[in-house]
């Protein structure tokens, strides 16, 4: 059984992404094929519960919705994001969409669970992906939201992963995502520790893009 770790804080080290990775071997969950996202898993795993929905927005590429089933935990699946999730992503007990997760099909508060892991960064913009969340959510319910975080600002004009432009957050953009999320009654639930010890990714471990440096931040909100 995984322990809650505290939220709302940075990847320290690569040390912390192997402990992380051999903490899901041993309690028999799932872990990513790209090694620094086993992080985010790790320390979200933990927190997750049964209820009447959860919902992974960006599910391409994220094995949340994976443990979610190894748990047994109850309540509708789902997962959307802008493409078709291939198969060899998907699991048995999801119910896949494609579409954006700004603008989604699901009914208002049919979730009490939410995640969006390592996609705010790439085109999203941070007033209509909170409305969203909000809208989603059951009073009482909580959203995880991971993120690529550098700072000083990393500049990344013209860069693009998955044919969006890439936006590496900085400490600024963190506070206004913050900001919007409690203007819809999205509370963070603890102050954010902004200690950084390493650029984790880096272009000799995991880095998409020759040169490019940063850490992933993780963030844990409940809806009022």
């Amino acid at each position: 059984m995984l322990t809650k770790l505290k939220l709302n804080k940075f990847l320290q080290s690569r040390a912390e992404v192997n402990n992380c990775g051999e903490e899901l071997t041993a309690a028999g969950l799932k872990r990513h094929g790209i090694s620094v996202k086993d992080w985010d898993l790790r320390n979200i795993v933990p927190y997750l519960k049964d209820g009447n929905g959860f919902c992974d927005l960006g599910a391409a590429g994220s094995f949340i919705l994976h443990n979610h089933v190894i748990l047994n935990l109850q309540g509708r699946r789902v997962g959307i994001d802008l493409v078709d999730v291939a198969e060899h992503d998907r699991t048995s007990g999801v119910e896949y969409f494609k579409g954006s997760l700004m603008n989604t099909p699901f009914p208002d508060e049919e979730f009490s669970q939410i995640t969006c892991l390592s996609v705010i960064e790439h085109q999203v913009e941070y007033t209509a992906f909170a409305k969203e969340v909000s809208r989603l959510l059951k009073s009482g319910g909580d959203a995880f939201v991971s993120f690529d975080y550098a700072e000083p600002k990393m500049k990344t004009e013209g860069m693009k992963l998955f044919s969006l432009d890439w936006n590496i957050l900085c400490r600024e953009d963190v506070l206004t995502l913050v900001s919007e999320m409690e203007k819809v009654g999205m509370k963070i639930t603890s102050e954010i520790d902004w200690q950084t010890n390493e650029w984790v990714v880096n272009p000799s471990y995991c880095s998409p893009v020759a040169g490019v440096e940063y850490t992933f931040g993780l963030l844990h909100f409940i809806k009022d």
